[in-house]
């Protein structure tokens, strides 16, 4: 009979908004998170368990769009966005 991984179940049992702030991890742990929520996008139903996660920025809680003005925008031959 197969060992059931205990820390990918334990992965399993995460909501989004911790999968979320837990994602750049650099140990195995980060490993597992990453490859869950890739899971969890690839489910055909959509699932995802828990809330999505809110942007509050500002004071006033609009969200205002970074600036371009003064960026540089290269482009690699024969691609476009």
């Amino acid at each position: 009979m197969a060992q059931a991984n205990t820390e990918y179940l334990a992965v399993m049992q995460l909501d989004s908004n911790e999968l979320i702030a837990r994602r750049e991890e650099q140990t195995p742990m980060g490993k597992l998170i990453r490859k869950e929520i890739q899971r969890r996008k690839s489910l055909g139903s959509g699932y995802w368990k828990g809330d999505y996660a809110v942007h509050k920025g500002g004071i006033d809680g609009t969200i205002q769009t970074p600036s371009r003005v003064g960026t540089i925008t290269t482009y690699v031959k024969g691609s476009r966005r």
